[in-house]
């Protein structure tokens, strides 16, 4: 029965011109912004120490929770990986913690000395951290994505109340906070806060930012430049753009293309990589990783694997791989349900979790000791 109340909710316009593109909308999935969207000021979002050069180049320089930085070199210009593999090898170069050369950077490696490549800083939590230990994840999808999660009441404590002091999230217009739910939007849990804080369990040394959004019913048209969305999603990366190091993109999307037209479904591996080309054109990371829920096989009723739903979408999510470079699948087998299509706290966590050993497993993730 949610399923047939979970309806995309647009921001509100008015007039009658902005009612004729809200039928557009509808009816074509994707539609041009009715005018320019005022920009948010985020001038002072990220503090006095945001970007100053405090560390110095020298070993020893004090940690944020004390002894000395110990950065194995993962950081190059403007927060890029350097990644080999295009077309998806998922092979990264050679780490420059080593003495070598920073992969993707044209200057020195910071080497075995510690100290940052960029010297630039974020400020978090009144701790200024350098570039290439602030690792921002960026995470946009559907209502699974925008946060419908709030069972079991046990777990709702790591979600909600219980935060990391290496975790934060990012909004345009406020400095970043701790990380907790909602991430995405609301009104429950997405699976923000768990990826942040698994990433921290695997890379403690490290600060992990969640850049989270998400729209209920929305499929990938409406998500991709033109669309009703992508100003919006690309807003806090853009803006927070040359302070952090990207980490990935993480996608919630596929069941909702029954929301779409025929176009929409079988032009989904096509679609993502719009969406995912897009994101790493503006935050200025051709090869940045993104990982995508596999179809969710633990859904029921009208979403039944060998439904109507799945025989349709299925087939286009495994050919997503095949499109789109540097990406990968993330299993929703055995995931803890909510009800007949989202996931429960518990599934959330578990869906991050795996998210980040692919990462892992395929040399995406370099900040892990």
């Amino acid at each position: 029965m949610k399923s047939l109340l979970e309806i995309s909710r647009p921001r509100l316009r008015s007039g009658a011109a902005a009612m004729v593109l809200v039928s557009a909308a509808l009816a074509c999935g994707v539609v041009e912004h009715p005018h320019p969207q005022q920009a948010v000021d985020h001038s002072n979002d990220f503090g006095p120490l945001a970007g100053a050069a405090t560390i110095p180049a020298a070993a020893g320089g004090p940690s944020p929770t004390g002894g000395t930085f110990n950065n194995p070199g993962v950081g190059g210009a403007a927060g890029s990986f350097g990644f080999a593999g295009q077309g998806g090898s998922g092979t990264p170069l050679p780490s420059a913690g080593a003495g070598g050369a920073s992969p993707g950077a044209a200057g020195a490696s910071p080497g075995a000395a510690g100290a940052p490549s960029s010297g630039v800083t974020i400020t978090l939590g009144g701790v200024n951290v350098p570039k290439e230990k602030a690792i921002a994840f960026i995470h946009i999808g559907h209502s699974n994505m925008y946060g419908e999660a709030s069972t079991p009441f046990s777990s709702r404590a790591y979600h909600y109340t219980e935060t990391n002091p290496h975790g934060y999230m990012y909004k345009v217009g406020s400095s970043p906070t701790l990380c907790k739910e909602p991430t995405a939007g609301g009104p429950g849990a997405g699976p923000g806060t768990a990826l942040v804080k698994e990433a921290i369990a695997l890379a403690p040394d490290y600060y992990f930012i969640s850049l989270g959004y998400g729209q209920p019913s929305a499929y990938c048209s409406q998500f991709v430049p033109g669309g009703l969305y992508y100003d919006d999603l690309i807003a806090a990366s853009k803006a927070i753009k040359g302070r952090v190091t990207f980490g990935a993109i993480f996608i919630y999307l596929g069941i909702t293309e029954r929301h779409g037209t025929a176009a929409d479904v079988n032009g989904f591996p096509d679609c993502i990589n719009t969406l995912v080309s897009a994101i790493r054109k503006d935050v200025g990371e051709p090869n940045l990783p993104a990982l995508m829920n596999d179809y969710e096989v633990e859904a029921s009723g009208e979403f039944v694997v060998g439904g109507a739903v799945y025989n349709a979408i299925y087939p286009q999510i495994q050919k997503t791989p095949s499109v789109v470079s540097n990406f990968a699948l993330v299993s929703a087998a055995t995931l803890a349900m909510q009800d007949d299509h989202h996931f429960n706290f518990d599934g959330q966590r578990t869906w991050a979790q795996r998210a980040l050993k692919t990462m892992k497993d395929k040399g995406w993730f370099p900040w892990a000791p």
